[in-house]
């Protein structure tokens, strides 16, 4: 069950750390701080099928490579079949919510801040119930 959050804010990371770890003891959790550390991770010659998470929340507004440059990227990669693709951000724009679900590995948009529910969907989603 591996998780990644590309997101550089901590206590985001933190949330995502408590919850999802709830959500089951055998999650696994991957945290970037920007764009550039997740998309070096997802590149590397040595990344097996086991190494791709099968959650991944993006958020958008990121020191380096921002969110949005970073799905470009990983749409590239054709190697997130079987990934759950989230971005998540605190923009209130419809504009942003509209760019998000016009990706193609984008399942959805999440504001935040999330509510524990929204964690268990879309960790269920991703791994079924635990």
């Amino acid at each position: 069950m591996l998780i990644s959050v590309v997101d550089d804010d901590p206590v985001f990371q933190f949330l995502c750390r408590t919850y999802f770890t709830h959500c089951s003891s055998d999650a696994k959790l991957l945290f970037f701080s920007n764009g550039q550390e997740a998309l070096t991770y997802f590149g590397a010659d040595s990344l097996t099928q086991e190494d791709i998470p099968s959650l991944i929340l993006v958020d958008i507004n990121m020191p380096l490579i921002d969110g949005w440059q970073l799905i470009d990227e990983m749409e590239k990669m054709n190697i997130f079949d079987n990934s759950h693709v989230y971005m998540v951000s605190s923009s209130t724009a419809e504009s942003d919510r509209d760019r998000s679900l016009g990706k193609k590995l984008v399942k959805d948009y999440l504001k935040k801040p999330l509510s524990i529910s929204n964690f268990k969907r879309i960790f269920e989603n991703a791994f079924g119930s635990s």
